[in-house]
């Protein structure tokens, strides 16, 4: 099975790719619309060119499209918004396509698995009840690690991925854990 990977790439998608791999050994993970930006999967001109090429060439069975919501999950301005997009590349790709909807950016899954980071850091911050409710998680990544030699940038996403649990993502982060499920059901 093939699975393309639409985000943010090369960080979110390969972060993403490295984290499923732990978990999802016979599947070939590819990613599609490589060096692109948030902004511009908003842009319906070129995403539908673009990934309409992409999609052909590749021919993945399902595809997962990765977004930051840049909002709270009670934020529903921001969620319509996701979703208006998510349903125009979803027809792209004959509608076969998975939302993976970080909220609020994809680095509430590193708080999933904190003990990781401070493992890798060498930080010590408190596991969080519930990494959706925190407000710019990447910031307080970055804080945590200021003023250290090996300081957390957003780069070393894909790398941390590989460092993260599963399980512990899965478990201690809600909307991962949905997403999951969807992408069960679609494999199966």
């Amino acid at each position: 099975m093939k699975i393309g990977l639409v985000g943010e790439a090369p960080n979110d998608t390969t972060a993403i790719q490295n984290l499923l791999s732990r978990q999802y050994h016979n599947i070939d993970f590819v990613t599609l619309l490589d060096r692109i930006h948030g902004s511009m999967l908003d842009n319906k001109k070129a995403i539908n060119r673009l990934l309409r090429i992409e999609y052909e060439l590749q021919a993945p069975d399902i595809v997962i499209f990765i977004r930051d919501l840049d909002a709270l999950e009670t934020d529903r301005k921001a969620r319509r918004k996701r979703q208006v997009v998510f349903s125009f590349s979803n027809s792209i790709v004959d509608h076969k396509g998975i939302s993976l909807l970080n909220i609020f950016e994809i680095e509430a899954l590193i708080l999933a698995d904190i003990e990781a980071f401070n493992r890798h850091y060498e930080t010590t911050i408190a596991a969080f009840t519930d990494p959706m409710l925190i407000l710019e998680p990447k910031e307080v990544l970055i804080a945590a690690t200021r003023g250290f030699n090996n300081r957390f940038e957003v780069s070393h996403n894909p790398h941390l991925f590989t460092l993260l649990n599963f399980d512990t993502v899965k478990q201690n982060c809600r909307y991962f854990s949905a997403f999951i499920r969807k992408l069960n059901r679609a494999i199966s």
